[in-house]
């Protein structure tokens, strides 16, 4: 089995719950789209007191047997959805969060699935680790277990006019193209009781604002089709309205800081634990 990715890989994290298994599927039917390797992995806990050192010498065997089994079980399963796919498989050490950041510096993707915390809609410490501290864009797969994928529904990217979503527009239409479907571009803007006559002014502006954040991407996607959304509201609610006819929902986010709390903007955490559908977290 391998350990490492190389930077054109889609690494997906699984253990043996089927919101993994429905995340991997996802991670490789975008593989498959991509024409990308996928590198399935499933962290094995690292001991770190004698007494843990001592269990693991006990119940290694089981864990690895049944590490082994969720991975062959994931690898057979992934190849019903593309029989030509690479498929590799990796039992990195460590607890899974610490284990797929570092897989993240040498991938092009990270797929984790959206597990739930107090069996609420809300996404787990794991995916949020790894949401927050992974080197490469972050793919969270959100949806119900065991529907299928909706293939023909458009990918959604959120473009606020700066350079934080440069890499979300550039990964929007390079998937929306891999996939073949249209690019729904939105770009959100605060509604507020304007001056009569500026709320005018005020949509024109923001309008061309994001006409002008496409234009480079539209020519060098010529096939992609885009639909432009400048909507006035919070972006957080228009974007979860957006996901619900998206099969992807792609946004930008902070660079690494020594701040937790900076790495993400509101509107990204609300989108990773509300969004209907597989959220892209692509950092600047």
């Amino acid at each position: 089995m391998g350990t490492r990715a190389d930077y054109n890989t889609i690494v997906v994290g699984v253990d043996d719950s089927a919101t993994a298994l429905n995340a991997a599927r996802w991670a490789a039917y975008l593989a498959s789209a991509l024409h990308a390797p996928l590198l399935i992995a499933h962290a094995l806990p690292h001991p770190r007191t004698a007494a843990q050192q001592l269990a693991d010498r006990v119940h290694a065997p089981h864990a690895y047997d049944a590490a082994t089994e969720t991975l062959g079980r994931t690898c057979r399963l992934v190849r019903t959805c593309d029989p030509q796919l690479t498929v590799d498989a990796a039992l990195p050490d460590g607890p899974p969060a610490k284990a797929l950041v570092e897989l993240s510096a040498h991938a092009r993707i990270v797929v984790v699935g959206a597990q739930s915390a107090y069996e609420e809609r809300l996404i787990g410490p794991t995916t949020v680790h790894v949401a927050e501290h992974a080197h490469c864009p972050v793919g969270v797969w959100r949806g119900e277990n065991g529907r299928p994928i909706p293939r023909g529904k458009p990918v959604a990217v959120g473009v606020d006019g700066t350079e934080l979503s440069i890499p979300a527009i550039a990964h929007g239409f390079e998937i929306a193209a891999a996939l073949g479907v249209p690019l729904t571009a939105v770009h959100c803007w605060p509604s507020r009781i304007e001056p009569v006559g500026h709320h005018l002014d005020r949509g024109e502006h923001e309008r061309t604002l994001l006409a002008e954040s496409l234009a480079g991407w539209r020519r060098q996607y010529p096939d992609v089709e885009v639909i432009e959304m400048p909507v006035p509201g919070l972006a957080r609610s228009v974007l979860n309205e957006i996901a619900q006819n998206a099969q992807l929902l792609v946004v930008g986010s902070r660079g690494h800081s020594t701040a937790t709390a900076l790495l993400f903007g509101s509107t990204t955490r609300d989108l990773l634990h509300h969004a209907s559908c597989p959220v892209l977290v692509c950092r600047s």
